[in-house]
């Protein structure tokens, strides 16, 4: 609050060291935050979780636009949040990545990432790797990471056996984003405090949403997206609940009230430019925006492999909550973009009431994009993995162990191509992606975007990493309200 007010001159930033023990650091600057009128660059970016290109993919930032102002991370920041590997010490470790000091080697190249953070500030989302599962001291982070339960059934536990605190005992066996909400010094704007809130950047008001869930294997017959053990119950050893939410988004859910609130008030209406971000696709090709997002639908069937009774999970295609509830309250609003993640992979949409739409960010382990044409239930020409998403109920055949219980989903709700909710995604403007598609899902193919706040012009960027000697190659730009 003592800094001098900024409006993007070098002047008005404050000079700074940190001095540890003995050693003192290079002079860095930082500012106050940015006035409306201020010209800033922004990189929005996501699902990083100390993958093979992220330090590739920061570097190349750097040296393609220089020091951003600020940086939008929409969840997934790193791989396990209770890992401290995973923040400070890992080859890609977040803090390595955005101070430049990273050590990832690519195909004989070195990769150190970029100094960012000691100048620029970090807005994050949450995402599901930035939530924790049943506290475990026994066991491995990653284990503990892999099995959250939901509330409901803690308090469940907590009525058959809890002792001590009541609260506490149902956190430690459910879920928790303790590391998350420590790691980051965020507003406080939401009534959750801050797993969700807005603020004003500049010219651009950002309102971000906790829209994350676990995410499970898809095989049948296992505890997973679609069926639990055979046999199990909800008191078993082993029990999932499906692909269930984290923080309730639904009509009359805390969250949706914060965000009518918000997008009603003078500070979202007034502002140049109207930005949500939320880590769960909204519209996506990629493999994780199957199935819906909404609370699993449980039924119990017979399972064909074992003969034993079993419970079976579907999600509803229109009780998707990012569709029916967020979705209009931001067209409605006049919201600009909506800047989502989860699939690691480049694609963007513009809906129906005009709103831009953008995935961004893949550093590796992309779940694939699928687009197509369906011909007899066949794709006849498609994207990545086969050229459908082979992984859904939708995709069992006969001769299939599990294909006797097909009946169950409504294959509607599960499409093998494309945007499940029906828009067709945009082409690249400047240049065409590698494969020529409207998507880039690569292992070896790293993007990133850039926002433009005195343009309102986001540009994206790509990079091969088999291709060390180049540069970053501007292949899409669009601009935002047009």
């Amino acid at each position: 609050e003592d800094l001098p007010e900024y409006h993007g001159r070098e002047e008005e930033r404050i000079a700074y060291s940190v001095t540890t023990d003995d050693s003192v650091s290079q002079l860095y600057t930082l500012a106050a935050k940015p006035q409306p009128g201020t010209p800033l660059k922004i990189l929005f970016t996501s699902d990083m979780q100390i993958k093979n290109m992220c330090a590739a993919n920061i570097q190349k930032l750097y040296e393609t636009v220089g020091s951003v102002d600020a940086i939008f991370f929409d969840g997934d920041i790193v791989d396990v949040a209770d890992r401290a590997y995973d923040w400070f010490y890992a080859d890609n470790a977040l803090f390595r990545v955005f101070t430049g000091t990273a050590k990832d080697e690519i195909g004989g190249e070195t990769y150190r990432g970029a100094p960012i953070l000691q100048t620029t500030p970090m807005y994050t989302a949450i995402g599901n790797h930035d939530v924790m599962g049943v506290y475990d001291e026994t066991t491995d982070l990653s284990v503990q990471f892999n099995y959250p339960s939901t509330r409901e059934h803690a308090a469940k536990l907590w009525d058959r056996q809890g002792s001590g605190n009541r609260d506490d005992y149902i956190r430690d066996h459910s879920y928790n984003t303790i590391t998350y909400e420590e790691m980051f010094e965020l507003p406080s704007a939401g009534t959750d405090g801050e797993k969700y809130y807005a603020l004003t950047f500049g010219d651009v008001r950002l309102v971000t949403l906790d829209a994350s869930r676990v995410w499970r294997q898809p095989a049948m017959g296992s505890i997973g997206k679609y069926t639990e053990m055979p046999g199990g119950d909800e008191f078993s050893s082993v029990f999932g609940f499906g692909d269930f939410i984290f923080e309730p988004l639904s009509e009359g859910s805390a969250q949706i009230d914060f965000l009518k609130k918000e997008v009603a008030g003078t500070d979202y209406k007034d502002a140049k430019f109207r930005v949500a971000m939320l880590h769960n696709e909204a519209h996506s090709l990629g493999g994780n925006q199957i199935p819906a997002f909404t609370d699993p639908v449980a039924q119990t069937v017979t399972d064909p492999v074992s003969g034993q009774k079993m419970v079976v999970y579907t999600y509803p295609q229109d009780k998707d909550y990012i569709n029916t509830v967020v979705e209009p309250i931001l067209e409605k609003s006049g919201t600009e973009l909506l800047f989502e993640a989860h699939s690691h992979l480049w694609n963007r949409f513009k809906t129906a009431g005009g709103m831009d739409v953008l995935e961004t960010s893949n550093v590796g382990n992309s779940y694939g994009g699928f687009v197509g044409e369906k011909k007899d239930g066949v794709v006849v020409e498609g994207g990545t993995d086969g050229g459908a998403r082979a992984d859904t109920p939708s995709a069992l055949k006969e001769g299939d162990p599990y294909a006797a219980i097909r009946d169950v989903f409504n294959a509607d709700d599960y499409p093998l191509t494309g945007d499940p909710l029906g828009l067709e995604p945009i082409m690249p403007t400047e240049k065409a992606l590698p494969g020529g598609r409207a998507f880039l899902a690569s292992n070896t193919i790293t993007a990133f975007s850039v926002l433009d706040t005195a343009t309102g012009c986001m540009e994206s960027y790509y990079f091969d990493t088999e291709d060390a000697g180049s540069r970053a190659v501007l292949f899409d730009r669009f601009t935002l309200g047009e």
